[in-house]
């Protein structure tokens, strides 16, 4: 049996697809990590309580604002759901992958984010993650002005927390 304080390292260490270092607060984040004048480089973070993963993507100068205005305003009935995809799953094209599913779960609105990242397979091993976490419609409003206040500002980061 080790300390407390083994076992807490152990349990840092063992966020799956995060590698090793690196300790991701549950939920999604996306952060501007290159800025060009043709695309904005992201990249998208995925974690709940017992998997994680990440993807480089190549957007669109106008994707973040795109993927905001897709999901604002859920859930606006019982059975809304919105999808939403950066980047490609075709080997032809630069960066990772990912989708986004948001879905009503019950008749009162609480809803759930399910998420599927896959990254550049020409940079590192092939690498998915498939996870979803329950979100609330407050924190997803913050979430889309985040998004539309980095496109704008070209630098930042967005933050969409799993709900408890």
């Amino acid at each position: 049996m080790g300390s407390a304080a083994q076992h807490s390292t152990l349990r840092r260490l063992s966020v799956g697809a995060v590698g090793p270092t690196r300790h991701m607060q549950r939920g999604l984040t996306i952060t501007i990590v290159d800025r060009d004048p043709d695309y904005l480089g992201i990249e998208i973070r995925a974690s709940n309580d017992r998997f994680a993963g990440s993807t480089r993507i190549y957007a669109g100068l106008a994707e973040l604002s795109e993927f905001a205005n897709r999901i604002a305003g859920f859930p606006s009935n019982p059975k809304d759901e919105r999808n939403y995809e950066f980047g490609s799953p075709d080997p032809g094209f630069a960066g990772g992958h990912c989708t986004f599913h948001l879905q009503c779960i019950d008749s009162v609105g609480h809803a759930r984010l399910r998420i599927a990242l896959e990254d550049d397979h020409r940079l590192h091993e092939l690498a998915t993650a498939k996870l979803a976490f329950p979100v609330l419609a407050a924190d997803i409003d913050r979430f889309t002005t985040r998004l539309r206040e980095m496109e704008k500002e070209q630098f930042g980061e967005a933050n969409l927390p799993m709900a408890v």
